[in-house]
């Protein structure tokens, strides 16, 4: 070698070392300060609870619950009682005479019957008076009152528009609590998904940062060692190419930490819904050793599935708001036979004394010919009530597929997590012979560097292999719909 390449060897040698002294490099397992010690690991129970409370996506969900309730205030405001009340004046002719009438109606929910009440008076203002010919229009001085009820005893009947709308809404409640329950499944999955992502995001780093220590804490030993002559300077050289390699490591495993914590501070919220950023110091110890499900469970869940998850519900639920629309049209069909009873008595002196209130029952009969629009309504309701039965056929295969899949998930990632445990093992022990082996000077920094790496990647695995199974389990809840 030249003497201008041993000067810029020696001085590219200088400036890798004077580098890797100025960042002190941190220890696998760095002690947080004293303010992060103080800070709890979060738990998935919290950020659950956070999500139940304040996720801004569900507390949306749950505005249909109050327009559910609107509506069924809507529909029943059709049995409101109402008010009528006319007055007409006949002047600048031969008869002259004015006319009043009120009229109180209250719709009834008992076989559609409605009841009335009501007072007119007729007087006339001049000789001609009210002609003989609107006889009926005059009263006695103080008027007539009358009352009475309209009973239909086929069309509208059993059921008219108005008890339909309100055995809608009704069944609106509960589709509407149905909502709620389908996105608190969906929102609980995903803040689990993102939970175990920032965990295992944290392990990784910690997998990046006993690497860096490892490289770190050898350097000195290798100098010496260099200055002895018992190793190359090469082999110095290249353990600061592996500092500075696991360094990058660790700064994109920081960037995957920050990104994961990101990703669940969308769930993680305060009581008012604002975003909390989880810090490294409540990150946990590990992740949690899978452990396999029980079979009664996994046979329980299986045949409770259909029962508890939400979407088959409400799609039954649904379905029953059709067959109303079935029914309602199935009556509109019908001729219309309505029966009305009244009494009325006048009142104050006049041309009318009578003793005793009239009374008078009167048929009425409305025979539909055609009757396109019940029958087309009928039509609707028959195709949406076929439609329904098969969106359900299909909901319970889903719900059943969504099982079998879910618990393969966790099958399979049990598996992988101990076969993953096994090959980590195998590896730090590989790793660890390759560093004694190195102090004693029959191995190179790139051959420990390559069982170290294959060390990590093993542990890594691992990491990803737990996080997988525990966020199979959090797929396997929702699809199970378990509490």
């Amino acid at each position: 070698m030249t003497l201008r390449g041993k000067i810029l060897g020696a001085v590219t040698l200088l400036a890798a070392q004077g580098a890797l002294a100025q960042d002190a490099p941190p220890a696998v397992e760095v002690p947080p300060p004293p303010a992060a010690q103080a800070a709890e690991p979060l738990a998935l129970d919290t950020v659950l609870r956070a999500v139940d409370a304040s996720f801004p996506l569900l507390e949306a969900a749950r505005q249909g619950r109050e327009a559910a309730e609107g509506s069924l205030r809507a529909a029943e405001g059709a049995f409101d009682p109402s008010l009528q009340l006319r007055g007409t004046a006949i002047v600048g002719g031969y008869y002259e005479y004015v006319r009043g009438d009120l009229t109180l109606r209250q719709p009834t929910q008992l076989w559609g019957a409605t009841l009335f009440a009501g007072y007119r008076i007729g007087r006339g203002i001049n000789s001609g008076g009210i002609p003989d010919y609107y006889g009926g229009y005059e009263t006695n001085e103080a008027g007539e009152v009358r009352a009475g009820v309209q009973v239909p005893l086929l069309r509208n009947g059993p059921i008219d528009s108005r008890r339909a709308g309100i055995r809608r809404a009704e069944l609106g409640r509960p589709i509407a609590a149905l909502d709620i329950e389908s996105a608190s499944l969906l929102y609980r999955r995903g803040a689990a998904e993102k939970y175990w992502d920032w965990v295992a995001a944290g392990r990784r780093l910690a997998i990046a940062r006993s690497l860096l220590e490892l490289a770190t804490a050898r350097n000195q030993a290798i100098a010496a060692r260099v200055e002895r002559g018992d190793l190359p300077a090469i082999e110095r050289n290249d353990n600061l190419r592996v500092v500075a390699q696991r360094r990058g490591r660790v700064v994109s495993a920081e960037r995957g930490l920050q990104r994961a914590a990101i990703e669940l501070s969308l769930y993680f919220r305060d009581a008012e819904g604002r975003t909390i950023m989880p810090s490294e110091a409540q990150l946990p110890s590990d992740l949690p050793e899978p452990t396999p499900l029980s079979p009664a469970t996994v046979a329980d869940d299986r045949d409770a599935a259909l029962a508890r998850r939400p979407e088959v519900r409400r799609l039954t639920a649904q379905r029953a708001q059709v067959e109303v629309d079935r029914e309602l049209a199935s009556n509109q069909m019908m001729p219309a036979i309505d029966v009305s009873l009244a009494a009325s008595q006048d009142l104050g002196d006049g041309a009318y004394q009578r003793a005793r209130p009239d009374v008078e029952a009167s048929l009425m009969l409305d025979i539909p010919i055609l009757n396109r629009v019940a029958r087309g309504r009928l039509e609707v309701a028959r195709a949406g009530l076929a439609r329904l039965d098969e969106q359900l056929r299909y909901a319970r295969d889903r719900v059943l597929a969504d099982v079998r899949d879910a618990l393969s998930a966790v099958e399979t990632a049990l598996e992988r997590a101990e076969l993953a445990a096994q090959e980590r093992d195998i590896a730090r022990a590989v790793a660890a012979s390759e560093r004694t082996n190195f102090e004693l000077g029959n191995s190179t920094i790139l051959s420990v560097n390559l069982r170290e790496q294959a060390a990590a990647e093993a542990a890594v695995r691992v990491v990803d292999a737990r996080a997988d199974y525990h966020k199979a389990v959090a797929a396997y809840r929702a699809a199970t719909a378990r509490p």
